[in-house]
């Protein structure tokens, strides 16, 4: 009688420890990994220029093809976009922004997947306007489709050059497309900002 109790025991004990490996297992299949999504772009822009934002996980490793819907503010608070983008292979989006002077606040927001959590970030972003005026021909001497008229700056880096457009606005010629210009490191480096676009892309304004 003893031993039949015992095996019952036994028994029971087996099927708890079961059920419970069973438990962990399916748990473990279920947890998400954690995302990081970053607005990539400066708090800085000017009118017409692209917000950019990135998504990760936890180790950098790029989440493609994900929805984040981006949510930008004027100063009192009315919800002047709202938008969604999609990652590219890198992680990467953009969406071009029809925003006139001012401060706004932005939030992008990747609402978590089967495999990933949420997550947002926020910005508080300036946007400048664009000079339009008309320039004499004189002042900016040199001309190109994608950057319309233009001079020389005079700071170099390499393969980098800053130029002046008619707007007054500063953009870095690079050797893989044009990138606003952010001024100089330390050391003297160029620091680039933004990603403008690549040749045969207007940019001028």
């Amino acid at each position: 009688m003893e031993d039949k109790n015992i095996i019952i025991i036994l028994v029971a004990v087996i099927i708890i420890l079961a059920v419970a490996v069973g438990v962990m297992y399916f748990q473990s299949m279920n947890v998400s990994e954690q995302s990081i999504v970053k607005i990539t772009s400066d708090n800085a822009l000017y009118e017409g220029n692209d917000l950019s934002v990135e998504l990760s996980d936890l180790n950098k490793t790029p989440i493609s093809d994900a929805d984040i819907d981006i949510v930008i503010k004027d100063k009192d608070g009315d919800i002047v976009v709202n938008g969604m983008v999609k990652t590219d292979s890198k992680g990467k989006a953009k969406l071009n922004l029809d925003l006139s002077k001012g401060k706004y606040d932005v939030e992008a927001m990747f609402n978590g997947n089967d495999n990933f959590t949420l997550s947002n970030a926020t910005q508080k972003l300036t946007i400048k306007e664009v000079k339009t005026e008309t320039v004499s021909s004189n002042d900016y001497p040199e001309y190109s489709a994608d950057l319309g008229y233009y001079r020389s700056t005079g700071i170099t880096d390499g393969e980098f050059a800053v130029v002046e457009l008619a707007s007054g606005r500063q953009v870095v010629i690079a050797g893989d497309g044009y990138y606003e210009y952010n001024g100089k490191d330390a050391q003297g480096y160029i620091i680039t900002g933004t990603f403008l676009g690549h040749g045969g892309q207007s940019i001028a304004g």
